[in-house]
């Protein structure tokens, strides 16, 4: 540890000098590099440590931290490193960016949660078989696979997110937005080498996101500039940034519309297993199988209490919709209702009073035979769950 003397390394390795370097095959190999650097630096061993910051240099010489590390370590051969970067011609608030990047990194790779969960926070259907988390408060975006109900992180990466943090609320705020979202295709038009090698937007503001009155838009998963490696963890206007090596890598399930993204700023383990919420999902769940046998019964006045009388539908009021509703209920009968495909995702920021729901519903009476996607906010009051957005197409 003599080589490093107030530096940011020698705050974050002595706070966790019990921790020992271990390859994560889960996170990207140029990440483990230097992770790898950072253990060698700390424990006084510079000509390992050079050897391997030397090595992502070659693999990415447009990745500015390792370089602003192999100054360090130049420095720290003829008289220690009197400060993180210190070694370096950046500008104070580049070596800041820098360090914070570091900072985020290294917190990551220390951060001890189990791979595998099985959570009552989201029911997903076997037709969906990845989910993305994205931690804004660790600045890291995870891939799960889903099998047998159960999640299974395969992969974590580095991720920026917006100047002035998460939680958006209005257009310019420079904020990364916190939800439930839906993937929309790859962006084809020709793009600069801002958004590197591509661009996936989000469905901001979603229905949840206009009924509480957010605006914005132009929301996307994109790549870096190919003479950027990685920025700063707070440097997007709003969007999540990750690596363009990554952002390949990843492609075919940011293709994949059935793929959900949860925007949340917890930790992927605090918001799945805290609790596990079990009593909760199954409470809900009587709810909702409620709703559809009223539905299918035709008992008007049971089903319609299941919506709030602020609820949207179809973008239309309650007023209007429900007395449409109540009309079709009096003139249907040997009425019938599939659900397949059944996704329920507890909503970040509001997991005990918000759920995301969407659904195939099969819909067949003496009028109609339909099948079609339904999407619904659940919302509880006062300990009752009710619906409080609903949209079918």
């Amino acid at each position: 540890m003599k080589y490093l003397k107030n530096s940011l390394l020698t705050t974050i390795f002595l706070c966790s000098h019990v921790s020992a370097y271990s390859n994560n095959h889960q996170t990207d190999n140029i990440e483990n590099l230097l992770i790898k650097s950072l253990y060698e630096i700390s424990s006084g061993d510079l000509n390992d440590a050079l050897i391997t910051i030397d090595e992502i240099i070659k693999q990415k010489p447009n990745f500015k931290l390792a370089h602003l590390i192999r100054g360090d370590i130049y420095q720290a051969y003829a008289h220690g490193i009197s400060d993180f970067g210190s070694s370096s011609n950046f500008s104070k608030d580049k070596i800041d960016d820098l360090k914070d990047e570091a900072k985020k990194r290294i917190e990551s790779h220390l951060h001890s949660a189990t791979d595998i969960i099985k959570s009552a926070r989201v029911t997903l259907p076997e037709s969906i078989k990845n989910l993305i988390y994205v931690d804004t408060n660790k600045s890291r975006l995870y891939l799960f696979e889903i099998k047998n109900h159960t999640l299974i992180k395969i992969f974590d990466e580095y991720a920026s997110i917006g100047k002035n943090g998460s939680g958006k609320n209005f257009e310019g705020d420079k904020k990364t937005p916190l939800g439930v979202y839906t993937l929309g295709k790859k962006i084809t038009q020709p793009l600069s080498d801002f958004y590197g090698d591509g661009a996936f937007p989000i469905d901001y503001p979603n229905v949840y996101d206009k009924l509480l009155n957010k605006t914005g838009h132009g929301i996307w998963i994109h790549g870096t500039p190919k003479d950027t490696y990685s920025r700063a963890p707070k440097s997007s206007d709003g969007c999540i940034v990750i690596s363009n090596e990554n952002l390949n890598i990843l492609e075919s399930i940011l293709k994949d519309k059935s793929t959900k993204v949860i925007v949340s700023k917890l930790s992927y383990d605090q918001y799945f297993t805290t609790d596990n919420k079990i009593d909760n999902h199954n409470t809900f769940m009587s709810y909702f199988d409620s709703w559809i046998n009223n539905w299918t019964l035709q008992n008007y006045s049971a089903y319609i209490a299941f919506y709030d009388t602020n609820a949207i539908y179809n973008s239309k009021t309650f007023d209007i919709w429900s007395s449409k509703k109540k009309t079709v209920f009096e003139n249907t009968n040997d009425v019938q209702i599939a659900i397949d495909n059944l996704t329920i995702i507890d909503y970040p920021e509001e997991e005990d009073y918000v759920k995301y729901v969407e659904f195939t519903q099969t819909y067949n009476s003496d009028l109609l035979k339909q099948t079609s996607q339904k999407k619904q906010i659940w919302r509880k009051f006062n300990n009752e769950w009710k619906i409080i957005s609903e949209s079918t197409h």
